[in-house]
């Protein structure tokens, strides 16, 4: 199913606040290939990990982002499989 389009609800992602001016929850939805989505999760990983310190709702943004990431891989494996 190559080029295949996943869409995910990341909510969870944008409950914590990035900067003072914290507005409502926003919820987005993104549409990615799977090839896309292993990207997105790789650099997602790789920030982490390389992450130099300062606002820790920054790690903690990315530590989410990662989580939500690895679970829309999973999902969208576990759907291709049951197709």
């Amino acid at each position: 199913a190559k080029g295949r389009y996943c869409a995910r609800h990341f909510r969870k992602i944008t409950s914590y606040p990035m900067s003072s001016d914290y507005s409502p929850e926003i919820v987005a939805t993104v549409h990615l290939s799977q090839e896309a989505l292993r990207l997105a999760y790789k650099t997602t990983c790789d920030a982490l990990r390389n992450w130099p310190g300062g606002d820790p709702l920054e790690q903690q943004f990315l530590a989410e982002s990662k989580d939500q990431l690895f679970r829309c891989l999973l999902e969208q494996s576990f759907e291709l499989e049951a197709g």
